[in-house]
Parts: C-alpha cells; sequence; structure tokens
C-alpha cells in the first residue's frame, strides 16, 4: 500500500488543520463533501494503518474474536 498523501489529501489535512470542516473544505477546493470525507478516511489509513483496522471494526467482529482468542 502506498502511504504517500496525494496533494489533494495534504490540501484537505493542512485545512482541516487551520480549523475548516467538511463543508467549508469542499466548497474552497470545488469538490464534494463526500470527496472531502473519503480524502480524510485515505489519510487515517496512510497514518495509522492497521491500527485503525481494530478501532473501526464492526463490534460483533472484536467480540467473536475475543472468544476464540485471536488477535
Amino acid at each position: 500500500m502506498d502511504t504517500r498523501l496525494t496533494e489533494r489529501e495534504r490540501n484537505i489535512l493542512h485545512l482541516f488543520a487551520q480549523g475548516h470542516d467538511a463543508e467549508a473544505i469542499a466548497d474552497q477546493l470545488g469538490i464534494t463533501t463526500e470527496q472531502v470525507e473519503q480524502a480524510s478516511l485515505n489519510v487515517l489509513y496512510k497514518l495509522f494503518g492497521s491500527s485503525l483496522n481494530c478501532t473501526l471494526e464492526p463490534e460483533s467482529v472484536a467480540e467473536e474474536r475475543e472468544l476464540v482468542g485471536v488477535s
């Protein structure tokens, strides 16, 4: 997996860091809020990788893993 951020992802991350919300970022970049949200998710996965998988997986899957002793 390529972990380098794209120019769009860097721009979006920078604008979030400046305190803008997804709607303002979308307006400023001329894209949809869905595209902003998807780029944000891409950034999170690129920066935090597999540690997000455990955090974001459905509770039932996490509970099932605990029951069978899978980590």
